[in-house]
């Protein structure tokens, strides 16, 4: 366990919780729920769909905006982040892959993130070999922190240290919480359903669908990982899916040819 990683979650998490000792304002919450949407869609979009699985393509600015946007959570930097994420699709629920559950429920949740040895940090120069020129991915290699900074910044410029807890900290984690979920909820056998004889153990889940902005439909992703849609079907609501195909009407991206060629189902549901 790295103790440093350890601290900064602690530290995190009461940041987090101070939300519910101070008081709320409508302004407050609605800004919050700005930052979820912001850091989730600069994720599921930014980071995963066009970083790591090259689904859609669109100007570099907006490429920008979105991972800028998933950097506000601290994570780790976007090489690193599309790294793991491919190497957990070329292991997927086996060895090497950084969150296996295979390991336990607890470690693929969160276990993994204070385990030095689940990932490489060299792994981009391997693994993002696309990517790994990009001098702004480069520089939030070292500079990751700054994103995070300036929202900061300017919650408190504009609504003062007693609203960081609720306006930041709280959808920061509860997005980061949600990404746990997708880790280990999804790789778990006895929930949700299988609509695709996937060679892992993915799995849809509804409800982490719903918190996940379309993640939860795992399976699916699984299946299809180049496929920019993640739900099936107008019942399988994926939010990121929703924004991506505005983003395609106002001619800001285009979709790779894999969302058309999805079927519906080729495995019955569990």
């Amino acid at each position: 366990m790295n103790p440093v990683v350890g601290l900064i979650l602690v530290i995190y998490h009461g940041l987090a919780l101070a939300a519910f000792v101070l008081p709320w304002r409508l302004d407050w919450v609605l800004a919050g729920f700005g930052v979820f949407m912001l850091v989730g869609l600069g994720t599921t979009l930014g980071l995963h769909r066009k970083l790591t699985h090259r689904s859609f393509e669109c100007p570099r600015w907006l490429e920008y905006a979105l991972v800028t946007a998933a950097m506000l959570t601290l994570q780790t930097s976007p090489l690193e982040w599309v790294a793991n994420h491919r190497l957990h699709h070329g292991n997927a629920d086996q060895e090497g892959d950084p969150h296996t559950p295979h390991k336990g429920f607890w470690y693929s949740y969160l276990g993994w993130v204070v385990d030095d040895l689940s990932t490489d940090r060299e792994a981009y120069k391997t693994y993002c070999r696309d990517l790994a020129q990009d001098r702004y991915y480069l520089w939030l290699l070292r500079y990751r922190w700054i994103p995070h900074g300036l929202l900061l910044a300017l919650i408190v410029a504009v609504w003062g240290w007693r609203a960081v807890p609720l306006v930041m900290y709280l959808p920061l984690k509860l997005w980061m919480h949600a990404q746990y979920t997708v880790n280990a909820v999804c790789h778990a056998s006895r929930l949700g359903f299988r609509s695709y004889d996937s060679p892992d153990e993915s799995r849809n889940v509804w409800w982490v669908g719903l918190w996940a902005l379309g993640e939860g439909w795992h399976n699916n992703h699984h299946a299809y990982p180049r496929s920019p849609l993640l739900g099936r079907g107008p019942w399988q609501l994926d939010v990121g899916g929703l924004v991506l195909r505005l983003l395609v009407k106002l001619r800001l991206a285009t979709l790779h040819p894999a969302a058309a060629a999805v079927p519906a189902r080729e495995a019955p549901e569990d």
